[in-house]
């Protein structure tokens, strides 16, 4: 008796589940085993500016933000500088640049100055107020007590070097002492954190594909004797499968914010709607897959937003277009599901 292998189409649905099941631990993946290496480093008021400037977030180097503005362009920065006070118009070059300053100080040209930037919403008439500060006065201002600092952060100061994933980067002081805790390579951090999102982002998207293959595996074992398109309802049966999924393997996996189990869920059921679109592709459905689209973008936008508040306004749309954009395997699977294949072995 010859052996029996899986077919085309059950090869195709187990290595998706293999695909999905993966990339559905990638935001493990990348934060689970990751450390990046802070050192604390004792600085005198003044000294290290650029390491300062870095490391802290209520001081900003506007030295560096405004190396790529044209010289024309700064003489509000300089009339500010030089006078306390500048009260007119921006260019767009500089505008773009600044807008968001809003730490309460600045290092400029080799000194720190108190900043406040008042800023007109509909034109680029603005105030700047820029007072020249000592040092001292900007240390004791911003600095945090050892104290009061997260444990990783004492142990930085105490050790000089601590290991973590994210340790809060600043400027501290102790008796009278400061130190400033911030990465040991900036680029480490950096390509981490770019791990991070992309293994958030793939997540959702491996319980999406997850729900696809099994919900295309239970469809063709249901009634393995007879060859049948699949409809568009039972994709729909199956988009929905996410859900669920998600639920679980927030509830198992992850900690946090209860807003992941919203979020992730809705994030893979996008994707997984990806099958639905491609068996109404296959029929020619186009009002249908015009509905679907536009209904699922909506129903995610207003579900993200719910425990969002506003932001949840951009991050709703864009979670629809990751899901769309990776929802084209789901696609793929729906559109040759729809189709009538001739007689294969059902194993």
């Amino acid at each position: 008796m010859s052996p029996s292998f899986p077919s085309i189409r059950t090869t195709a649905i187990l290595l998706l589940l293999v695909v999905g099941s993966t990339l559905s631990f990638a935001f493990h993946a990348t934060t689970g085993g990751a450390t990046i290496t802070y050192e604390a480093t004792s600085a005198e008021p003044g000294a290290n500016p650029g390491l300062v400037t870095r490391a802290t977030s209520n001081v900003t180097d506007l030295d560096e933000r405004l190396s790529d503005t044209p010289t024309q362009y700064q003489q509000p920065i300089r009339t500010a500088a030089a006078t306390g006070t500048y009260n007119g118009t921006l260019s767009p070059e500089l505008h773009i640049v600044i807008d968001d300053v809003e730490t309460p100080y600045v290092r400029y040209n080799g000194s720190y100055y108190a900043w406040t930037l008042s800023a007109d919403e509909e034109t680029t008439n603005a105030t700047i107020r820029m007072r020249q500060t000592d040092p001292k006065t900007v240390f004791t201002s911003v600095a945090r007590p050892v104290s009061e600092a997260p444990p990783e952060v004492q142990t930085a100061i105490e050790t000089g070097t601590t290991t973590g994933s994210i340790v809060e980067s600043g400027l501290y002081r102790q008796d009278g002492t400061y130190y400033v805790v911030a990465p040991e390579n900036e680029d480490a951090l950096a390509t981490q954190l770019a791990g991070t999102v992309i293994g958030f982002v793939l997540t959702p998207v491996g319980r999406g594909y997850v729900a696809v293959a099994l919900g295309l595996l239970a469809y063709r074992y249901r009634d393995p004797t007879r060859d049948r398109p699949l409809t568009a309802r039972r994709a729909a049966a199956i988009a929905v499968l996410a859900i669920p999924i998600a639920l679980v393997g927030t509830a198992l996996f992850e900690s946090g914010s209860a807003t992941r189990f919203v979020t992730g869920p809705m994030s893979a059921a996008v994707v997984a709607s990806g099958v639905v679109a491609g068996v109404l592709t296959a029929q020619r459905r186009w009002l249908s897959l015009a509905g679907v689209t536009i209904g699922i973008g909506l129903l995610t936008t207003a579900s993200i937003s719910a425990v969002l508040g506003p932001v949840g306004l951009f991050f709703g749309p864009l979670v629809v277009f990751i899901g769309i954009g990776t929802g084209v395997i789901p696609f793929g699977y729906g559109y040759a599901f729809a189709q009538k294949t001739p007689r294969e072995s059902p194993q």
